[in-house]
């Protein structure tokens, strides 16, 4: 599966800089009655991004999703509210990018793709007009090179972008940029907006209901919110097991609503942590993070629970109407908290997630067998599983494939063969196996270190 992302790039017409540029900013939407606020308590919440020598600043959103209109009308807006340039660039699953120019007067002026357009615009394929794009193109580039990257075969979309970008002025990283990847560094600067008038109704997001009506609930069971970019509600038992909670976003199929359902993750403190700044489903957080629908329906199969079936794992409101956004957290817990606790207090021991491991997988068990000492039940069951594995993998009769088969009997093979090292290692005083232990307990120190500071 490729990326989606949408962003806007900003032209620079007066060469400001960062200082400036922000000044301008929040003095233009103060001329539009907005004022800086926390992200919590705001209507406009953007992440600017700035490059060095560059006319082009990026501004995205978490609010944003792929091409949706809330990104489109963003664009617009603030194109006419600084009296310049922008364009709003959507990339679908890495397939394709749209490319969207408005001009001074907030209006989409033109618009092009690159990558398999074809897939989505049929032979419809919209061309960029020369009159309005020529004026950004910049050192010695063309309109024959800017035809030339933007018509030429990527199996990336991103690919294209990044070639493009240098020819009419923008940063080839910053054209890439999404909320996902807004790391805390100098570049990147967060702002919040919020309605001046007072008799505006507050604004309460997602993220900020989440965590007052989750903490309510969680804080007296142990779990304390992490200070992070993301809501994570963490509970650490016995400097041993790390036990997690936090929501995704869910579409909803009419656009006046918006929706969310629970995650949840368990972990060891010997493990690297998970990346607490993004939200749970991102590649880097998969390793432990599962949400609720798919965790629950593993686990009950594995397990085979019999206790009455939760019906719902997504939960939808009215954008906009915080009694419903509340009530819709709250129904939420009613209906998972009670599998959620009884889970997680069956699950407090190294001893307890090794029986887990065993009738369902989940990030880290290989390290657990290790830290339990129970890798000869472990190689004893995997010996008789392992003939079974590499036949059913055999059996794959998808097309294109080869590849992704070998891979799959590698790691399956170099997974069984690890623990094996590290076994005979530890029986006969081996490298491997104290290197392991070494490492793993280096991470905890960090990771306890780690969780004193932020919890």
């Amino acid at each position: 599966m490729g990326n989606f992302f949408t962003s806007t790039q900003i032209y620079d017409n007066e060469s400001l800089t960062k200082e400036q540029f922000i000044d301008k900013f929040c003095k233009k939407m103060g001329e539009e009655g907005y004022v800086t606020c926390d992200s919590d308590e705001s209507e406009f919440s953007y992440i600017l991004r700035f490059a060095e020598s560059c006319k082009w600043v990026t501004i995205t959103s978490e609010s944003y999703e792929q091409g949706n209109q809330t990104s489109q009308k963003d664009t617009g807006r603030i194109a006419k509210m600084l009296d310049t340039t922008c364009v709003n660039t959507v990339v679908i699953d890495s397939d394709c990018a749209i490319l969207e120019l408005y001009d001074k007067s907030g209006k989409k002026a033109d618009m092009f793709t690159i990558g398999r357009a074809d897939d989505y615009f049929g032979d419809d394929i919209p061309q960029p007009s020369e009159n309005i794009w020529k004026q950004f193109l910049c050192g010695n580039s063309t309109w024959e090179q800017f035809n030339e990257v933007r018509n030429d075969d990527y199996v990336f979309a991103e690919e294209g972008l990044s070639k493009l970008a240098p020819v009419i002025g923008m940063d080839s990283g910053n054209i890439l940029f999404s909320a996902e990847d807004a790391e805390e560094d100098e570049n990147n600067i967060r702002l919040g907006f919020a309605k001046t008038a007072v008799k505006k109704e507050k604004k309460l997001s997602l993220n900020a209901a989440f965590k007052s009506v989750y903490g309510e609930l969680l804080e007296p069971k142990g779990f304390k919110l992490l200070k992070s970019k993301y809501p994570y509600f963490v509970r650490v038992i016995d400097d041993e097991v790390i036990q997690i909670v936090s929501f995704m976003k869910e579409k909803a199929f009419d656009h006046e609503y918006e929706g969310f359902s629970i995650c949840i993750g368990i972990s060891l403190t010997n493990l690297p942590l998970i990346n607490f700044d993004k939200n749970p489903m991102t590649i880097d957080n998969q390793c432990c993070m599962r949400d609720l629908l798919s965790f629950y329906h593993d686990y009950s199969r594995s397990f085979d629970i019999t206790q009455k079936t939760i019906q719902s794992f997504s939960f939808y409101y009215k954008k906009g109407n915080i009694e419903e956004l509340v009530n819709a957290l709250k129904e939420s817990q009613i209906r998972l908290i009670p599998f959620i606790f009884n889970f997680f207090d069956s699950n407090q021991t190294l001893d307890n997630l090794y029986q887990l491991g065993h009738k369902f997988m989940f990030g880290g068990f290989d390290d657990v067998v290790i830290l339990t000492q129970n890798v000869d039940d472990h190689l004893s069951a995997r010996k008789k599983a392992f003939p079974e594995e590499i036949q059913r993998l055999t059996n794959v009769t998808f097309k294109n494939m080869p590849e992704m088969l070998e891979v799959a009997k590698e790691k399956s093979t170099e997974r069984f063969f690890r623990i094996n090292q590290w076994f005979i290692d530890r029986n006969i005083g081996g490298a491997a196996y104290e290197e392991y232990m070494k490492q793993a307990n280096e991470t905890k120190n960090e990771n306890l270190a780690f969780f004193q500071k932020y919890l």
